[in-house]
């Protein structure tokens, strides 16, 4: 045998030799791993497998997409208390199959009749922590409305029955996961200032020390188990009226919070006009504002087709290059115009006009990076409290604070729901209302708790999202509806994501990778990412997003490029259109899971 024999070969040269052999495996692997599995009835996406479970179980009793979805979400509030809950809210997208209309509903959070501008504000400064951790940041919850609305308006099957699968799980517990502990991880001195947020979601050790639960920790929820059994017999009255009111006020005004049982009784949802562009031929709905991702999602996807008309190739540099420039412009409008449209004139046509995403796309030097600076010069020094600036170029965790989930599903009619919800920052306000185990929000952060000043998703935003009574803030939650080219009245895609502001961007890279990369639908939710948000002026790309070469390129063209370990957390339904067979897919980057019905 001669000297470059394996077993010659010097102890490094064989470990390299191993660990490429380990790598083409692992590749070949997860290409057989991507296949995504063919349903002939409906199909689920959702981040928890009980709540995907939930959602099938609801399909296979005969029930519709809306069942099914409000069944995953009402799970999801009590197995997911970092990314959902009761005390959250959030937006939903209905597309009835029949009819081929489809609805928008917004059961957002508002701030409290006794908000002001600048309740956050002391000495002419923000002050940190205020509008994200205790009873301050609590806006008036509408989850509970929301989904109990889509049910009693477009679902099939008794309140009972839908919410049956939650009761269940508040009363048998959850176990305690590792995404569980990274989420409570960086909300861990948040959670132990509250006494029932540390009594539910944190153990003691030892020396009696409040810490986080270990992995298969089973977390019973026997409070929130009542207050659902409540909602189940009751309606909405159950959560907005009673006892369940009462704590919740209670606990509130006993920490120095401002919502009341006035604030409770008298929410009310608000039905929307969905925004309406089209992609390379598919007619896409998304979300309207108070949402902000709405409009990034068709901008930049019309830039996009307006800037590359034969197509969009991920990783060649240009064309990543006129993406993240089309994002930067985007998020610029974000933080100019958009807001509630119920309190600011918001000119939303205007921005998704083709005249003006023309405009943008012209905008763009092919040839180098703008400053973000340069495009809104008065959001100058911002950049500098953002709190999520770093070295550009290290390889950082992301930060574990985006706290929202997504379900999508397409039944066997053709019946489709995207829907979003939230309760802001991971585990809400760390606040548990007494005696009813509903963990509250803290979505007060969303809005400018004064203008131009960063919140905890580093997103700056204007005069238009000011705090306000009664006012929706600002959210980046994009539920999105692509259809056939064949027939504009059929879904092809029901998509949506958590992530904060980096929401829009990992629902355009899905749709784009389905539509441009001819992608199935597994390999588009799990394919590496790229965001940029205009402020701070960094170039986020993901350990799977882009090669050494192409990021050398991009830097060369003057974008700070910073690398982030992850984010976000696609759930997606895809139709075929030829077939009419469903494929769902549930992000690989977390620990959901997608069903269907063969």
């Amino acid at each position: 045998m001669n000297d470059t024999s394996f077993e010659k070969q010097a102890p490094r040269t064989r470990a390299k030799v191993l660990e490429a052999a380990a790598l083409v495996v692992l590749m070949l692997v997860a290409g057989v791993a991507q296949a995504a599995r063919p349903y002939r009835g409906g199909a689920v996406a959702t981040a928890y497998p009980p709540a995907s479970e939930a959602a099938l179980k609801m399909l296979e009793r005969g029930g519709n997409a809306v069942d099914a979805a409000v069944a995953a979400a009402f799970v999801a509030a009590v197995v997911g208390p970092y990314h959902s809950g009761v005390g959250g809210g959030g937006f939903a997208l209905v597309h009835d199959a029949k009819t081929g209309t489809t609805r928008v509903l917004d059961f957002r959070e508002v701030a409290p009749k006794a908000a002001t501008r600048d309740m956050f504000v002391r000495d002419g400064k923000v002050v940190p922590g205020l509008s994200t951790d205790g009873v301050l940041s609590v806006a008036v919850p509408g989850a509970v409305a929301g989904y109990l609305e889509l049910l009693e308006k477009h679902g099939t099957l008794p309140r009972a029955v839908v919410l049956a699968p939650a009761i269940e799980a508040a009363k048998k517990g959850l176990w305690v996961t590792p995404r569980y502990r990274a989420l409570a991880e960086g909300r861990l001195e948040c959670l132990r200032k509250d006494p029932e947020a540390r009594r539910i979601f944190l153990t003691k050790n030892e020396q009696g020390e409040a810490i986080i639960p270990p992995v298969g920790h089973l977390v019973r929820q026997p409070d929130l188990a009542r207050t659902l059994t409540a909602v189940s017999k009751s309606g909405a009255k159950g959560f907005y009226a009673g006892s369940v009111a009462k704590d919740i006020v209670d606990t509130v005004k006993a920490g120095g919070g401002i919502v009341t049982l006035e604030d409770l009784s008298s929410y009310k949802t608000r039905e929307r006009q969905a925004l309406e562009g089209s992609y390379r031929g598919h007619r896409i709905l998304t979300m309207p504002p108070p949402s902000a991702g709405g409009v990034a999602v068709l901008q930049v996807l019309g830039a996009m087709e307006q800037l590359r008309p034969q197509g969009f190739t991920w990783r060649e540099p240009d064309s990543v290059h006129l993406y993240v420039e089309a994002l930067r412009r985007a998020y610029v409008d974000r933080a100019k115009y958009l807001g509630d449209p119920d309190f600011a004139d918001v000119p939303t046509q205007r921005l998704i006009s083709k005249g003006h995403i023309a405009d943008l796309a012209g905008s763009i030097d092919p040839k180098k990076a703008t400053s973000s600076l340069a495009l809104l010069p008065q959001a100058a020094g911002t950049q500098q409290g953002s709190t999520l600036t770093d070295k550009p170029t290290t390889l950082t965790p992301e930060p574990e604070r985006k706290n929202t989930t997504h379900i999508s599903i397409v039944d066997k009619q053709g019946n489709a729901v995207a829907l979003t919800t939230t309760v802001n920052y991971s585990f809400g306000s760390c606040v548990v209302a007494k005696g009813t185990g509903v963990l509250l929000n803290d979505e007060m952060d969303d809005f400018a708790a004064q203008p131009g000043v960063p919140n905890a998703y580093g997103l700056v935003t204007g005069e238009p999202n000011a705090v306000h009574p009664g006012k929706v803030p600002q959210s980046s939650m994009s539920p999105t509806l692509v259809f056939s080219k064949e027939d504009p009245k059929k879904v092809m895609l029901a998509v949506g994501s958590p992530g904060g502001s980096t929401i829009p961007t990992t629902v355009i890279q899905v749709i784009s990778n389905v539509v441009d990369g001819g992608m199935d639908v597994v390999r588009a939710v799990n394919e590496g990412r790229v965001h940029h948000q205009y402020l701070p002026d960094e170039l986020w790309v993901d350990r799977w997003g882009l090669e050494p070469a192409t990021l050398s390129a991009l830097e060369a063209k003057g974008h700070k490029v910073r690398r982030v370990e992850q984010w976000g957390d696609a759930e997606a339904v895809f139709v075929d259109p030829k077939t009419g067979l469903r494929f769902a897919a549930s992000d690989p980057r977390n620990e959901g899971v997608s069903l269907g019905q063969d």
